[in-house]
């Protein structure tokens, strides 16, 4: 049941039937409507998550504003940094629709990837991969918000431009 969603997921998408088992014993599910705080940016996050219904809005609080970041779809995790540095959420995650949401604590995590050593390889290696993924968006986003930087600083009637839509 579990282990056909998981195979989707592209963190587990490499794990055999038997590990891909192993782990969905370790879920717990939880179901959000819309409008629910999943999690709060700031606050203790101590596992892995994935959506497996509905649509969660990704955001951080910059100055007094709620900035979006993004919306995760179905079979997309969330709190994997969480596995990597101090447990702490990096941003809020609202429901946007009602969701389901399978989780799986840090430390029933840690037990699964000692316990099955080649899951762990695969895990990890997908960790890596999805971090350059991110890492490769945030340059793109950067390089965006420089050529408009650049286009303020160089180009008075641009920059006018600007100033007028952003009043």
């Amino acid at each position: 049941m579990e282990e056909t969603f998981l195979k989707s997921v592209t963190l587990f998408a490499e794990f055999e039937a038997a590990e891909l088992q192993a782990l969905a014993r370790s879920l717990q599910m939880t179901r959000f409507n819309a409008g629910d705080t999943i999690l709060e940016e700031g606050n203790a996050n101590r596992a892995l998550h994935i959506l497996k219904s509905g649509r969660i809005r990704v955001s951080r609080r910059v100055d007094d504003s709620e900035v979006v970041l993004c919306d995760l779809d179905a079979g997309q995790t969330f709190g994997e940094l969480s596995i990597i540095e101090d447990g702490v959420a990096s941003a809020s995650l609202r429901a946007v629709t009602s969701a389901e949401v399978l989780s799986i604590s840090m430390h029933d995590l840690a037990r699964f990837l000692r316990d099955t050593p080649a899951a762990g390889a695969k895990f990890w290696r997908a960790i890596a991969v999805d971090l350059r993924r991110r890492l490769i968006q945030t340059n793109d986003v950067v390089r965006s918000y420089f050529e408009v930087n650049r286009a303020l600083v160089e180009n008075p009637t641009f920059r006018q431009a600007y100033a007028m839509c952003n009043r």
